[in-house]
């Protein structure tokens, strides 16, 4: 069933969202409609889509999904797509409109390029809602969208929100302090972030402001100092952090309030996944769905694909570490990034981190950290109090040769830490 055939099954009478007014899920059903008797050149065709605004992608999704062959959701980096696709918006045809059966239409999404070069993966609708909670709770939250929506992440929360019938404002412009008062002003009771943008939020001081029954981080690790805060800041929400990414589709969701995923999920499995470990110790998922056919070289002989993260166990707990192409070699040992960071952020003083490489003729490569502190902080009091926690916690050759104090460190258009960067 398209997207459009569930929403009318559902028949939702109530606010789908609100951008410079509101709009009913009736009001988005009629849209949709009305698009499909304008444009019937589009049907079984494919269709690219660069958003513009809330209304008028929403709309677009609900008229092209089971209708068109094909959807691609334009990022905001330039990146090729086949010559038969049609750019939407587009002119109106004076076709005649024909009526045919609804379609399973492929939905691609680009990757974010955190680590390589973006590529288009292709989606389904029935995968990309399998994720997706229809409840009571769920009916009458107002999710703030701070992803980009034609992202994965972005486009998770857009089908949470109408799938369940809530209500969804576009926050995904602005900095930190804009996207809270657009919260505020909006009625925000629900956010969907990384772990980065959670930071900057929280470094606001007016986080606590919104009245916010459920919080999800997706996109980076979600570190235990994170999630503590967080939930000391909102001790009544629901709490989770999921893992997810274009290439695998919906993955899993974390919701006891500890970083990582319980020991256990290895032998029972969960979320409709099957989970293990490799020797290199990466994480490898089963998906109950068929991936994308560029993705076919990561399946082993059981179905299980290689989702290109590392992971160790600590006690009854999974944990992660990176991404395995992340990695500095310093004099032949293999430092985690992500790791020395989530050490740093144990410190009370210090509310971001960002770990890399330095060129070393002797060892390769050096580990420098950049870190953001409150304003109230002593720097030079805390420097020595950053490599004696680091020695506590790290190997010698994990502990950064440098830390650098910066105003702020800069994430990209999906919301996460700006590793490409360059460094100073």
């Amino acid at each position: 069933m398209d997207l459009l055939r569930q929403l009318q099954q559902a028949n939702y009478s109530g606010i789908a969202l609100i951008d410079s007014e509101q709009v009913g899920y009736q009001q988005l059903i009629s849209g949709a409609l009305a698009l499909r008797q304008q444009y019937p050149q589009l049907q079984q065709q494919g269709v690219a889509i660069r958003y513009s605004a809330l209304p008028q992608f929403l709309t677009a999704l609900l008229a092209f999904d089971g209708w068109c062959s094909a959807l691609y959701l334009l990022p905001e980096t330039e990146l090729d797509i086949p010559e038969q696709v049609q750019h939407w918006p587009c002119e109106p045809s004076v076709i005649q409109h024909t009526t045919s059966c609804s379609q399973d239409t492929l939905w691609y999404l680009a990757t974010s390029g955190t680590t390589g070069t973006p590529k288009w993966i292709a989606h389904t609708f029935a995968s990309l809602s399998r994720a997706v909670k229809v409840a009571a709770a769920q009916s009458s939250l107002h999710w703030g969208l701070c992803y980009q929506p034609t992202r994965f992440a972005g486009l998770q929360v857009l089908l949470q929100s109408l799938l369940s019938g809530a209500c969804i404002s576009d926050c995904s412009s602005g900095d930190a302090e804009q996207r809270i008062e657009m919260m505020l002003n909006s009625g925000v009771t629900a956010l969907s972030a990384t772990p980065s943008l959670w930071r900057q939020l929280l470094m606001t001081g007016c986080l606590h402001q919104l009245p916010l029954l459920q919080l999800t981080l997706g996109g980076e690790i979600a570190d235990q100092a994170l999630l503590n805060k967080l939930s000391a800041l909102f001790p009544s929400a629901r709490l989770l952090h999921i893992y997810a990414s274009t290439e695998v589709g919906v993955g899993f969701a974390v919701s006891d309030q500890q970083a990582g995923f319980p020991l256990s999920w290895l032998d029972t499995h969960h979320s409709g996944l099957a989970f293990k470990i490799d020797e290199q110790h990466h994480l490898w998922l089963k998906p109950l769905h068929t991936p994308d056919s560029n993705l076919a070289r990561r399946l082993d002989s059981e179905g299980y694909m290689d989702t290109g993260d590392l992971v160790h166990i600590q006690g009854n707990r999974v944990q992660f570490l990176g991404r395995d192409s992340g990695i500095i070699n310093v004099g032949g040992n293999k430092v985690h990034p992500e790791q020395v960071e989530q050490v740093i952020l144990q410190i009370a003083d210090v509310l971001q981190a960002k770990v890399y490489a330095k060129a070393s003729s002797v060892l390769g490569q050096l580990v420098v950290a950049d870190i953001v502190v409150t304003s109230h902080t002593d720097r030079a009091k805390l420097q020595p109090q950053l490599v004696g926690h680091c020695q506590q916690h790290l190997a010698r050759y994990q502990i950064p040769t440098r830390f650098n104090f910066v105003d702020h460190l800069s994430t990209n258009a999906t919301g996460k830490l700006n590793r490409k960067e360059p460094h100073g």
